[in-house]
């Protein structure tokens, strides 16, 4: 069976020597030996049984992996070098010690693909379902973060992949573009970048809001994926719908002056306030449908 005391164990014991690292796991902080002069970037994202993942259906290494994804998605988003991870887990009661073990595993896996040590956390147990959190930091590596308020009016935008579709299976198993918003940023610099996480509709509208600016997105030009098609057929939504208002697809969503080679242009900026999407002749609203928690 095991408890909590054998699983904070079990993680000190696959804890690595890292020379930024001065204390980690199993103290009631950890030191990190931030390096000179780099901006240290911090944000925190909770997964939840029932809304982002179904514990019925996923097993615990790729809820995990998900979990630490969705914060190296945000590094990605904001072209940073995550640098450190810190998880909280509330188990459900009698879950036992392998699947926290699991969970983990998943969450490491995600994390060493990008050299970024967990280094605490906390858990607990409850009579309810399965609860995670992390907090990722980030560093700046020399590169300017990128945010979502800096896009002006006519400049291209852009998206890095195929869109829609995702709750076929991608929303559990993605690859964060953190190499990919690095090189953006690097080579072309974005005035504005953000993860699709909530929806092109919606995460659009983040980046207009903060800039001040409108959009223009051409229908005939959003990259649609293969499983936005094959959910159209289930369930009568157009694949485009599926595409604008999904979400989970984890790809960028960014504002630049230049053209971008690799990444597809959707649209551009306006001066006005207003988000619409031309199809042919006809122009109308692009309404944030996309995922939103209720309150």
């Amino acid at each position: 069976m095991g408890g909590e005391f054998d699983f904070l164990e079990w993680i000190r014991s696959r804890q690595k020597p890292d020379p930024l690292i001065v204390i980690g796991s199993g103290d009631d902080l950890a030191a990190y030996r931030w390096p000179a002069g780099e901006l240290m970037l911090a944000g925190v994202d909770q997964v939840v049984d029932g809304v982002h993942f179904d514990s019925k259906i996923h097993p615990p290494r790729a809820i995990g992996r998900k979990a630490m994804n969705r914060n190296l998605s945000d590094c990605a988003a904001m072209a940073c070098l995550p640098a450190a991870a810190l998880a909280t887990v509330a188990l459900p009661a009698g879950c036992g010690l392998e699947y926290a073990r699991e969970l983990y595993l998943g969450m490491e896996e995600a994390a060493n693909l990008f050299a970024c040590p967990i280094v605490g956390g906390d858990t607990s147990s409850w009579p309810r379902k399965l609860v995670m959190t992390v907090t990722i930091l980030g560093r700046d590596g020399g590169i300017p973060p990128i945010t979502r308020g800096g896009a002006r009016a006519g400049e291209r935008i852009f998206v890095t992949g195929p869109l829609g579709g995702s709750l076929l299976g991608r929303h559990m198993e993605f690859e964060p573009r953190v190499r990919m918003g690095r090189e953006l940023a690097e080579k072309y610099r974005p005035t504005a970048m953000i993860d699709l996480s909530d929806g092109l509709s919606r995460d659009l509208r983040h980046i207009c809001r903060l800039s001040g600016v409108g959009a223009v997105i051409e229908a005939g030009s959003v990259p649609i994926h293969a499983d936005a098609i094959s959910l159209s057929a289930r369930d009568a939504r157009t694949p485009l719908e599926h595409a604008l208002h999904d979400g989970e697809d984890y790809e960028l969503l960014f504002t630049c002056a230049a053209e971008v080679p690799g990444a597809i242009r959707i649209g551009v900026t306006t001066t006005d306030r207003e988000i619409v999407i031309r199809d042919g002749n006809q122009t109308r609203a692009l309404e944030p449908m996309a995922w939103e928690h209720r309150l």
